[in-house]
C-alpha cells in the first residue's frame, strides 16, 4: 500500500469556488500595486485638462425687457387704435426672425471678426453686400504704408490696391477704413461671415421668455464678450420696437387703403342713385300723381294705398335682391365671394348687420395678412393663422349669410307677391310711378346710410394712424455682466482629473484581470483549489544585505505555524514524510523546504532535508556541506545511506545534499533505490522532508512526490503563472499524491495578505533574543 492511501482524508483538492460579493479588497490591493501608474496617468491627464481649460471662455449673459402696450385680454372691441396688433406669442416669433436679427448683425457688424480685438476700430464703416464672400482673411500692408494686399489663409493673394481706397470690392465687402490705423508693416487676421449665417447662430444663444397674457418679454443672450453681448441685446430690443411701430403703422395704411376702396364704390353707388331719383322725378314733375310720395313729408290719404305702395315697392327690392344674390352665387361656383358685390346691395347690407360685420372683418384680416407677408414667410404660424381666417370668412361665413339672406328673401317673395295680388283690383289705376319713386328714395336713403358708416370709419382709421404709438417698449436695458454666468475651466480641470483617475484606475483593473500570475489568495483556493497550509513574508535585506530582527522572528513564527499545519496532516504515530515543490523555478521552494526542516529541528524532532533537485540544488550551499557524495551517488550505487546524510550546525537537522550532476539522474529518482531510500528514513527520522524540483522540470517532482506520498505545493504572489499551475497539478490529482495545501511564498503585509501574517509584538515589546536558525536566499543565518 502506497503511503497516500494511508489514511481516508487524502482528498487532493477542493472543487473550485465561485466569488461571492464585490473584492473591494482586492480592487484596493490593485490600486496600491499599481499607485505609481495611476499618478503618472492622473498628473498627465490633469496637466492636458489644464491645457484644454485655457481654451474655454467662460460665458456672459445679458438681459433687456421689453414691455408689451396692452394684451390680449384687455384689448377693447371700440376703435382700431386701441386694439393690439399682434397675439402675445407673435412677439416671440418676431423677435427671432431674420427681419429684426438681420438688421442687428449689419448695424453692429456681427459678422466680422478681428483676431486681435484692438483692430475692431478699423471695421467701423464695415458694410457686407449682397456678393459678401465668406471666409478667414489677412490684410497686409506694404513697407511704404502706400499699398495692401489680402489673402486668404492658404496665403493665396485676392486683392491688391492703395492705402485709401475702398477695399474688399471683390469680395463683398464696402469698407474704407481710416488710413492713420493702416500703419507701415501692418498685418491683420479677421474673418468674415454671411449675415444670415451669423444670425442663424446668434438665434441659438439667445432665449426669450413671454408669460400667458404677460406684458413683459425678457431677452437674454449669452456670448464670451460681456460689453458685446450687452450692445447686442440692447440693440435687438430696439431694433425690435422700431419694427414693430414700422409694422403696426404699415397694417393701418393697408386697412386705410382697403376702406377708400369700399368708400369710393360707395360714394359712386349713392351717387348714381341720387342722379336716377333727379331724373324720374324731372320727367314725372309736370305729371299728376295719385297720392303724395314719402318724400314730401305728407302721408298718404289713403292707407290702404299707402300699404300698397309700400308693400309693392319692397317686393320689387325682394326680388331685386334675390336675383342679385343668386347671380352673385351663381358666378362664384362655390368659391370665395367677392365683398365690394355686396356694395352694389346696400339694402341688404343695412339689413344684415351679421353680413356687413363679416365683409368688415373680412377686410381686416385682409389688410392684415398683407402687413404680415411682408415680414414673414408663409409658413410662419401667423401668416397661416391669417390666412386661414381669410378663407374661412370667403368660403364659408359669407357664403353660409348670404345663402341664409336667399333663403329669407325667397320665402317672403311669395308671402308679399299674395298680399300684392289681393290688393291689385282696387289699385289698377295707381300709376306706377309712385312705386318707382319709393324705390328710388329708398336706394337713395340705403346707399347714403351705407357711405355714412364706411366715411365714419375711414376717418378713425386716419385718426388712428395719425396717433398711433408703437405697441412695444425698452423698459430695461442690458448692462454689460460683471461676472460670467457660468465658467467650465475649473469643471473641465476636475473633470480631466477626474477622467484621468478612472482611466488609470480602469486600466489597473483590466491589467489585474488580465494577469495570469497569483495575485491573491483566493486564486490558490478558488481557482486552483488548495488549502493555504501557511503564509511566508517577503525577505527584504538592507543595503548591507542584512536582514532585520523584526523580519527574521516573524518568519521564524510564519514557519512554525506551517510546521504545525503540517504535523497534524500525519497521524501521531506516524512520521512526517512530504515533498515540496512549485510549478515554476523561482517559487522559492527550496526556502520553504529548509525552512520548515530548520523549524521541526528546532522543535526537537530528527529531521532529514533531502535535495531531489539533481539538476540545479543548491541545499548544501545553504548548509555549508559537501555536495558529494549525495543522493546521485546513492542511486548509482557509489554510495551508502551512511555517506551521504550529513549533520548541519543545527540540532536535530541532518541533510542529504544532490551529489554530483549527471545527465542520468532525473530518470534514477523512478528507482527501487529511492523508494527503498524513503522507506529507511521513515524508520530512522521523524520528519523527512524533500525538496523537489520544479513541476515544470519534468517527472523528478511527480516521481519524488509519489515516492513520499504527500506534496506541498509553494507559490508565490506575484510571480507564479496560475495556468501553469493549474496544468500541472491536473497531472499531480492523477497520480497517489495527497496535497497537503500550498504555501504561500513572499507575501506581502497588507492587502489580501494582511490576514495571514503573525504581530510578533503582541505583548507590548520587541523580543531581543534568539528563536531558532533561519534560511535566507542568501545562506543560513544561525540563532535568529
Amino acid at each position: 500500500m502506497s503511503p497516500a492511501s494511508e489514511w481516508e482524508h487524502n482528498a487532493n483538492r477542493l472543487p473550485p469556488e465561485e466569488p461571492e460579493g464585490v473584492p473591494w479588497t482586492r480592487y484596493l490591493d490593485v490600486v496600491k500595486r499599481h499607485a505609481l501608474f495611476i499618478i503618472a496617468v492622473t498628473v498627465v491627464g490633469s496637466g492636458a485638462g489644464y491645457v484644454a481649460s485655457k481654451r474655454v471662455k467662460p460665458v456672459y449673459e445679458a438681459q433687456a425687457t421689453v414691455w408689451i402696450n396692452g394684451s390680449n385680454a384687455q384689448q377693447q372691441t371700440g376703435p382700431i387704435r386701441a386694439q393690439q396688433l399682434l397675439p402675445s406669442q407673435s412677439w416671440v416669433e418676431l423677435l427671432r426672425s431674420f427681419a429684426i436679427v438681420d438688421p442687428v448683425i449689419r448695424e453692429l457688424r456681427l459678422n466680422v471678426n478681428p483676431k486681435v480685438a484692438s483692430d475692431s476700430v478699423l471695421f467701423r464703416g464695415f458694410e457686407s453686400t449682397d456678393k459678401l464672400r465668406s471666409g478667414a482673411y489677412v490684410l497686409k500692408v506694404d513697407s511704404t504704408g502706400a499699398r495692401y494686399t489680402i489673402v486668404d489663409v492658404k496665403g493665396a493673394t485676392l486683392e491688391r490696391g492703395t492705402v485709401g481706397d475702398s477695399i474688399g470690392r471683390n469680395l463683398g465687402f464696402s469698407w474704407l477704413p481710416e488710413p492713420r490705423f493702416l500703419t507701415r508693416g501692418k498685418k491683420m487676421e479677421f474673418s468674415v461671415g454671411t449675415v444670415r449665417g451669423t444670425a442663424g447662430s446668434l438665434l441659438g444663444h439667445m432665449h426669450s421668455t413671454l408669460p400667458d397674457q404677460g406684458q413683459f418679454l425678457r431677452m437674454t443672450l449669452s456670448g464670451s464678450d460681456p460689453n458685446r453681448v450687452a450692445s447686442t441685446v440692447n440693440a435687438w430690443a430696439q431694433q425690435l420696437v422700431q419694427s414693430s411701430g414700422e409694422l403696426k403703422a404699415r397694417h393701418l395704411l393697408e386697412f386705410k387703403k382697403t376702406l377708400e376702396d369700399q368708400l369710393a364704390v360707395a360714394a359712386t353707388q349713392l351717387h348714381g342713385s341720387e342722379s336716377a331719383l333727379e331724373q324720374f322725378r324731372v320727367h314725372t314733375i309736370t305729371l299728376p300723381s295719385a297720392a303724395p310720395t314719402p318724400a314730401s313729408g305728407v302721408s298718404p290719404t289713403d292707407p290702404l294705398v299707402s300699404s300698397y305702395f309700400q308693400q309693392k315697392v319692397a317686393l320689387d327690392e325682394v326680388r331685386g335682391e334675390r336675383t342679385a344674390l343668386e347671380n352673385m352665387l351663381a358666378q362664384a361656383k362655390g368659391g370665395p365671394l367677392d365683398p365690394q358685390a355686396f356694395l352694389q346691395m346696400p339694402a341688404i347690407l343695412n339689413n344684415t348687420p351679421q353680413l356687413r360685420a363679416a365683409i368688415d372683418e373680412l377686410s381686416s384680416r385682409q389688410a392684415a395678412l398683407r402687413t404680415e407677408q411682408q415680414f414673414l414667410t408663409d409658413q410662419n404660424p401667423r401668416v397661416k393663422q391669417l390666412a386661414e381666417a381669410v378663407r374661412v370668412l370667403q368660403q364659408e361665413t359669407i357664403p353660409r349669410i348670404a345663402a341664409g339672406v336667399l333663403a329669407a328673401l325667397r320665402a317672403r317673395e311669395p308671402e308679399l307677391d299674395n298680399r300684392i295680388s289681393q290688393q291689385s283690383q282696387e289699385l289698377r289705376a295707381i300709376p306706377t310711378r309712385a312705386t318707382e319713386e319709393m324705390r328710388l328714395v329708398r336706394q337713395v336713403v340705403a346707399s347714403e346710410n351705407l357711405y355714412n358708416s364706411l366715411k365714419s370709419r375711414y376717418e378713425e382709421v386716419s385718426m388712428a394712424e395719425a396717433q398711433s404709438t408703437p405697441d412695444l417698449s425698452v423698459l430695461d436695458l442690458a448692462a454689460p455682466p460683471q461676472y460670467p454666468e457660468t465658467n467650465d475651466r475649473r469643471r473641465l480641470q476636475m473633470l480631466a482629473v477626474l477622467a484621468s483617475l478612472g482611466f488609470a484606475v480602469g486600466i489597473s483593473l483590466l491589467r489585474d484581470r488580465l494577469d495570469r500570475r497569483v495575485r491573491y489568495p483566493e486564486h490558490a483556493t478558488r481557482e486552483l483549489g488548495l488549502l493555504i497550509a501557511g503564509t511566508v513574508p517577503k525577505f527584504k535585506p538592507t543595503r548591507r544585505g542584512d536582514f532585520q530582527l523584526a523580519l527574521m522572528t516573524q518568519a521564524v513564527e510564519s514557519f512554525r505555524t506551517l510546521r504545525l499545519a503540517v504535523r497534524y496532516n500525519f497521524p501521531a504515530d506516524t512520521p512526517v514524510v512530504v515533498g515540496v515543490s512549485s510549478p515554476s523555478a523561482g517559487d522559492g521552494k527550496s526556502l520553504v523546504s529548509s525552512n520548515l526542516a530548520l523549524a521541526f529541528a528546532s522543535a526537537g524532532n530528527r529531521t532529514l532535508l533531502i535535495d531531489g533537485d539533481v539538476r540545479r540544488g543548491a541545499l548544501h550551499t545553504t548548509f555549508g556541506v559537501p555536495v558529494t557524495p549525495g543522493l546521485v551517488e546513492y542511486l548509482h550505487g557509489a554510495a551508502g545511506i551512511d555517506a551521504i546524510v550529513k549533520p548541519t550546525s543545527s540540532e536535530n537537522l541532518f541533510v542529504v545534499p544532490r551529489g554530483a550532476r549527471n545527465v542520468r539522474a532525473p530518470e534514477l529518482l523512478v528507482s527501487d533505490l529511492m523508494t527503498a531510500l524513503i522507506l529507511t528514513m521513515r524508520r530512522q527520522y521523524d520528519v523527512v522532508i524533500i525538496d523537489s524540483p520544479p513541476l515544470v522540470a519534468g517527472i523528478d517532482a511527480y516521481a519524488l512526490a509519489a515516492a513520499a506520498g504527500s506534496m506541498l505545493i509553494v507559490l508565490r504572489p506575484g510571480v507564479t503563472d496560475r495556468k501553469l499551475a493549474a496544468a500541472k497539478l491536473e497531472i499531480v490529482d492523477r497520480l497517489p499524491i495527497r496535497i497537503l495545501g500550498t504555501v504561500l511564498n513572499g507575501v506581502p503585509d497588507d492587502g489580501a495578505y494582511r490576514y495571514y501574517g503573525n504581530d510578533y509584538d503582541y505583548a507590548g515589546a520587541g523580543t531581543t533574543e534568539p528563536m531558532s536558525d533561519v534560511a535566507t536566499p542568501g545562506g543560513l543565518v544561525l540563532r535568529a
